[in-house]
């Protein structure tokens, strides 16, 4: 089964400049780093340091791929369906840990499940939001003041180049059972869409990624990146260097009622009642039983 991408995304980091430029503090690179600059931002009278959305996506799914250790065996999902979740392992434990102690002192503000965090950096309560790409248009609609957009953080003490981050996002899917005019349509549709120059313009107003290099190099070509900084980060962050089999994407059934399993976990954890470690075991058994449901429903 095939499809082509269409709204394609991927998360990056949202930072508001003013309160950056107060503090005397740059884009972080590392999570190190996010700690040190939380602090500062924090002393100069910001609430809190940073939010994030889409909390397994971001914090789960793609700090595994950033830090090219794996979400789950069997390559994710994509050499086999008897697959199992290790995303309670030491690398993901530790992190989530330490977000738990970030939310206690308010570096970390945990804000809802999927975007409802936003707010919190539209309001500047918090200086920097981990969110998807795809969120800079609403970002230049609702934020008052100048933002930078900058690469996800990676943990320096795990890994020296990060890996890529991985895609979200949807894609357009052409059902079976139609004419062959309809289907010539179709076609028609899709390579209509697939245009340099209509990818360039729904990438640039949107902050989807381009799906094609054409019409990054486009954006590129009609100064839109040099117009408008950060623009290109999302593509730089997929693309700067070669997928492993840790991160080029998931394959994983039931995996919307995994996440919704996911972020019940995550939310004992914020709320102090669980640590890293007892919540991601609970998720990784929960997750798992979805799992072979999803593989026995489909020998």
């Amino acid at each position: 089964m095939l499809s082509m991408p269409f709204n394609s995304s991927t998360p990056v980091l949202y930072y508001n400049k003013e309160q950056f430029e107060k503090a005397g503090v740059s884009a972080p690179k590392t999570w190190q780093e996010m700690q040190t600059v939380s602090q500062k931002l924090l002393d100069s009278g910001v609430e809190c340091g940073f939010t994030t959305s889409w909390q397994s996506w971001i914090q789960l799914e793609n700090f595994s791929a950033r830090h090219n250790i794996p979400f789950a065996t069997q390559a994710n999902g994509f050499a086999g369906m008897d697959t199992e979740f290790v995303f309670n392992r030491p690398a993901q434990v530790a992190h989530i840990e330490k977000m738990r102690e970030w939310q206690q002192n308010g570096i970390f503000s945990y804000g809802g499940r999927r975007s409802d965090s936003a707010p919190k950096f539209y309001s500047q309560e918090c200086s920097m939001f981990m969110g998807s790409s795809a969120g800079y248009a609403g970002m230049k609609r609702n934020a008052s003041f100048d933002f930078g957009v900058a690469q996800l953080p990676y943990n320096a003490e795990q890994i020296e180049t990060p890996q890529n981050t991985i895609i979200g996002g949807a894609s357009l899917w052409v059902l079976q059972g139609k004419s062959e005019e309809q289907y010539q349509g179709v076609a028609t549709f899709l390579n209509f869409l697939s245009r340099a120059d209509m990818q360039a313009d729904w990438h640039q107003f949107s902050g989807y990624l381009p799906i094609t290099q054409a019409a990054y190099e486009l954006t590129k070509g009609q100064g839109f990146y040099a117009a408008n900084p950060g623009t290109d980060v999302a593509v730089k962050q997929m693309t700067s260097v070669e997928p492993t089999e840790n991160s080029k994407g998931l394959r994983l059934g039931n995996f919307v009622q995994v996440r919704d399993i996911i972020n019940e976990e995550l939310e004992a954890v914020w709320a102090g009642d669980k640590t890293a470690q007892v919540a991601l075991d609970a998720a990784a058994k929960r997750g798992n039983a979805l799992l072979r449901k999803f593989e026995k429903a489909n020998d």
